[in-house]
């Protein structure tokens, strides 16, 4: 397995699934934090999209499967907390204001940071 590449297709699908697949209920509930379902949602395309990908590398099922749990799991925390918090304090929802852009800043680096791990667990 070439990990560089693995790697690479994980940051990918990534970005597939938070900005190109991302539906407009999963946005507003992404905004607000009250509608759990959609947020779920949006958590598993992004699960199934790197489990295929870890698939297609050569990692087992088993293991996949478990990443998989892992990357939905992390990926709802994050996404759940950046929306309550946002729609808690009206500065981090102005996206003309440095707070909101520091708080989604904070958001894809922990989404990274879960990748890269996963990265690492699966080429271990």
């Amino acid at each position: 397995m070439n990990s560089l590449m693995l790697l690479v297709t994980l940051l990918v699908c990534h970005y597939l699934a938070d900005f190109c697949l991302t539906l407009p209920i999963m946005i507003r509930a992404k905004a607000n934090g009250k509608q759990l379902w959609p947020i779920a949602l949006h958590c598993m395309v992004h699960a199934l999209l790197m489990g295929l990908c870890l698939l297609l590398f050569g990692v087992s099922v088993l293991t996949a499967l478990y990443l998989m749990a892992a990357e939905a799991a992390s990926h709802f925390i994050i996404d759940l907390s950046k929306a309550r918090l946002s729609s808690r304090i009206p500065r981090l929802a102005d996206a003309t204001g440095k707070p909101y852009w520091m708080l989604y800043g904070l958001d894809q680096l922990l989404h990274q940071l879960v990748v890269v791990g996963i990265w690492a667990f699966a080429v271990q």
